[in-house]
């Protein structure tokens, strides 16, 4: 599957997903909210003050808490997983459940319907509970809730039919004498309702059984991140409603039960059924906090800057599937290569999910993860975001090496002509005006000789030549100035050694034995002590001394001069300083640090260091 085919395919999921009216339009779901607080406070209070029940405000709470939970978990299916399909479910839940309250109702056929609403509530369960979290049965399941529907057309139906007075079937929905009648009696013959109902209790026995193995294996054969998802739903399912349903629903009939077992189990069933519109609230709220956390536990560790290997398992870990892979595009054709380096193909098939991670419209990289985590939209936006920082983070930390290296060969490049240009001017002066000054100063010298007749000619010559020596002299300093030959023969130490001796002002010289560097190496480190000793000269005033140190550590080669001189404004000599600026880029284009100190009254020092091979 090309980039192209992932993202088109990614799209039209994100579109089915966005294309939410109740979503789409914030008023609907603030009327939602307002409608199920007042058919949830309206029908708690219909309950409660209710004269035919056995036990009108306790069953009231119930209600009240069940409706409250359905409509509390629609908004938030609907706010935080717009599209799918169990956020409607949920919203005929609470309308289901919201319903049930009209059982408090003295009038005949509103008595009926909220009796009626209780058959609606147990499949609406049981679907929601089946489909969670990605709004779809498979076909065990949707089996088993096919024999739910039977069973209530063949148990129920009649007994709604056949029975001049009914009750909801909730452990405290119990009615008495003064029971409103059946609206829905079609005949008043309740001995063809009883054989039905005593009939299917076995076949309650089988059903609720087989709905409890169902969830049972769901989640023994569930992925880590499709059981997290399942747990907050399928615990009270699990562990409360359905057995309570079997014990209270169908056992009963057949065993006689002692008042404290038949409590508890009334109890039980009603905790269960208030405690499962929560789960699918619950469940929602901790994808979202998993998400947080996730997020910290891979933000936490990208510092460490990891391999693409790495980076798989930070976010199989963050995503508790150790399954996840990446595939990153390596061409315009649509070619992928795994987080291996193996070439692949990422779909979404056999219980995988490719999400791509985009960065401004370009596919940079696909996750294929366990299908079960598309049902936490958070996780998995988290998970791409924190894959797009890292490549980010590579990306800009591969663009910042290469600029440094960039820049350094810049500045090697710039000191490396430099210094052959400075070797260049020594050979030509050596070569072309030192020759020709020391060819003039011998014909001179044989002028002066032919002259000695002449003693104000011999003594112009004389004078001449004099001026001729002095010239010739301050040309060969020149010359050793550019590359003395004494850093050429015996090294920086020696080099520098030499400078202080014959230096003003006066300055002491403090250095190891040291050997041998490169060439480059020892011109820096000589040129940019020579450039400090000028700035004592300029700077540093009358009486002033200095101190040249050399020594080698850790693998680098540090100097220092520092004077005790007038000292000068530091920040000022950056930003002016020529010399300040190329004794930077010599010591910079070697990867090395230099650094000034000074200020007014209080001397100055210039530090420097140079990392040397081993």
């Amino acid at each position: 599957m090309t980039a192209s085919a992932i993202v088109a395919e990614h799209e039209a999921i994100q579109a089915v997903r966005a294309d939410s009216p109740i979503l789409a339009r914030r008023n609907t779901v603030a009327a939602i909210a307002i409608a199920g607080l007042l058919a949830a406070v309206g029908g708690g209070l219909l309950l409660a003050t209710s004269d035919h029940l056995v036990d009108p405000t306790t069953y009231g709470l119930q209600v009240v808490a069940m409706t409250v939970g359905a409509v509390a978990a629609t908004l938030y299916w609907f706010v935080r997983r717009p599209g799918n399909r169990l956020g409607f479910a949920l919203l005929a839940l609470a309308v289901a459940t919201a319903v049930i309250s009209l059982q408090g109702a003295t009038q005949p056929l509103l008595h009926s319907i909220g009796v009626s609403a209780d058959s609606a509530v147990f499949l609406l369960v049981y679907y929601v509970v089946f489909a969670f979290p990605d709004g779809r049965l498979g076909r065990l399941e949707t089996v088993i809730l096919g024999a739910w529907v039977l069973y209530f057309f063949a148990a129920v139906v009649p007994w709604l039919l056949f029975t001049p007075v009914i009750s909801g079937g909730a452990p405290l929905a119990g009615c008495n004498a003064a029971c409103p009648t059946n609206a829905l009696l079609i005949a008043d013959r309740p001995s063809i309702a009883e054989p039905f109902g005593a009939d299917m209790s076995w076949g309650t026995i089988a059903i609720a059984s087989a709905t409890l193995a169902c969830l049972l294996y769901r989640l023994a054969t569930a992925t880590r991140p499709r059981r997290r998802a399942l747990l907050p739903v399928y615990i009270p399912a699990v562990m409360l409603t359905v057995p309570a349903l079997i014990f209270h629903g169908a056992v009963v009939r057949h065993l006689h039960l002692s008042p404290t077992t038949l409590s508890l189990t009334k109890w039980s069933l009603t905790f269960g059924w208030i405690a499962l519109p929560y789960g699918f609230l619950l469940a929602a709220m901790l994808a979202t906090l998993f998400a947080a956390a996730a997020l910290k536990m891979i933000v936490g560790r990208l510092v460490e800057s990891p391999s693409a290997p790495q980076l798989r398992r930070i976010l199989a870990d963050a995503l508790d599937d150790q399954s996840l892979e990446l595939a990153f595009p390596v061409d315009r054709a649509g070619a992928f290569v795994s987080s291996s380096g193996g070439r692949v193909s990422p779909t979404s098939a056999d219980g995988r999910w490719a999400t791509p991670v985009e960065r401004n419209g370009e596919t940079v990289a696909v996750i294929v993860h366990d299908q079960a985590l598309e049902s936490d939209p958070e996780l998995v936006a988290t998970a791409g975001q924190a894959l797009l920082l890292a490549i980010e983070n590579g990306r800009l930390i591969t663009e910042l090496e290469s600029t440094s290296a960039e820049l350094r060969a810049s500045r090697a490049r710039a000191v490396a002509a430099g210094d052959a240009e400075r070797r260049r001017i020594e050979r030509d002066l050596h070569d072309g005006a030192q020759q020709h000054l020391v060819a003039l100063r011998i014909k001179v010298g044989l002028a002066d000789e032919l002259a000695d007749a002449d003693p104000a000619a011999a003594l112009r010559l004389a004078d001449l030549g004099t001026e001729l020596e002095e010239i010739l002299q301050e040309l060969r300093n020149l010359a050793q100035g550019l590359d003395p030959p004494v850093l050429r023969q015996f090294g920086v130490r020696e080099a520098l050694a030499s400078v202080s001796r014959r230096a003003t002002p006066p300055v002491r010289f403090e250095a190891a034995a040291l050997g041998r560097y490169s060439e480059d190496v020892e011109s820096a480190v000589y040129f940019c002590c020579l450039e400090a000793l000028q700035n004592v000269g300029k700077h540093a005033g009358a009486g002033a001394h200095a101190v040249i140190r050399l020594w080698e550590h850790s693998d680098q080669l540090s100097f220092e001069v520092r004077d005790d001189g007038a000292g000068y404004d530091a920040e000022r000599a950056r930003s002016s300083g020529q010399g300040l600026a190329n004794m930077s880029d010599r010591i910079a284009a070697l990867g090395g640090t230099l650094v000034l100190e000074s200020a007014p009254g209080h001397g100055t020092s210039v530090q420097g260091s140079i990392p040397v091979p081993t």
